[in-house]
């Protein structure tokens, strides 16, 4: 199936940028889950135009991870092609108050840029372990803020082979999704940009999110960070921990004793430990409180 796609992209893929058989324990921050096909790390905008062509042209299946932290690939793997665009795609620029960003770039990265030039309001991204392709594909968001709050506009990529910058108003961003999500486009870059502020203020409040995290969030423990979407009316956590679940789970996976809005890799779990926690807890949740939990992980496989 893959031999003719091989021999197309290794004619401007390096073997280095090409895996087959991907052990995506490595590429997800679960370190659960099977093997893909293939992964392609690209690292240049034409490289990726190619690829997608030649994905569309072979009729393969194909998902872009991104920094692989809110995914999870199921034990008996992904049939197709992943395609990771992180810490390749990953200029920064800082110009009249905005910030240009590729879509490889860590949201880390991209809030310190924010402080260095006294740009306020991306404080809550400091603390989010993705890139900025995913975090605008789902409005990524933290401590009341959201993707929207700070983007200008993106440029995306179609699988037709056209690029548009569409303004944030066009991109339909609202709580964990957009248009973009789940369409095979590609955000290829963004445009940032917040209010001016003091840099010592705002680092001052990076570092207040930042405790906040390390003393509630189980950072010790491979995870997707918060499992659930808010429900509406409610949280996630507080709905789980009042069910008693906290430290629950199945396998090698359970709900997190320091936050339950967390379900956690304890002991080498495996992809379908996670899911049975997760649905485990779904269904104790609606039996005890009638609220339908979504799950915020992206499952692939």
């Amino acid at each position: 199936m893959y031999t003719n796609f091989l021999n197309d992209i290794r004619k401007f893929l390096t073997d280095e940028e090409i895996t087959v058989n991907a052990d995506m324990r490595f590429y997800t921050s679960f370190k659960a889950g099977g093997s893909a096909d293939m992964l392609l790390q690209i690292k240049k905008l034409d490289h990726l135009k190619n690829v997608l062509a030649l994905l569309h042209s072979h009729d393969i299946n194909y998902t872009v991870i991104g920094n692989g932290t809110n995914i999870l690939v199921k034990d008996n793997g992904y049939r197709g092609v992943l395609i990771r665009i992180v810490e390749n795609m990953n200029a920064l620029d800082v110009k009249d108050g905005f910030i240009f960003a590729d879509a490889g770039v860590l949201l880390s990265t991209l809030s310190k840029a924010a402080a260095e030039n006294c740009i306020g309001g991306l404080e809550f991204l400091s603390g989010i372990p993705g890139s900025v392709g995913g975090a605008v594909c789902m409005n990524a968001g933290a401590y009341n803020g959201e993707m929207k709050d700070v983007l200008v506009s993106a440029t995306i990529l179609y699988p037709s082979g056209e690029v548009k910058t569409l303004p944030m108003e066009e991109l339909n961003l609202s709580y964990r999704n957009s248009n973009v999500k789940d369409s095979g486009a590609v955000v290829l870059g963004a445009i940032f940009s917040g209010p001016k502020k003091n840099k010592d203020e705002i680092y001052h409040r990076m570092n207040q999110l930042n405790t906040r995290r390390r003393d509630k969030q189980p950072l010790e423990f491979p995870s997707a960070g918060s499992t659930f979407k808010r429900p509406e009316g409610y949280f996630a956590g507080k709905l789980i921990e009042d069910c008693n679940l906290k430290g629950k789970g199945i396998g090698g996976a359970k709900v997190s004793e320091k936050h339950a809005g967390f379900i956690i890799n304890y002991n080498n779990a495996t992809a379908q430990d996670i899911l049975d926690t997760i649905e485990m807890v779904r269904q104790v949740v609606f039996k005890i409180y009638h609220v339908e939990l979504e799950n915020e992980v992206k499952v692939i496989g």
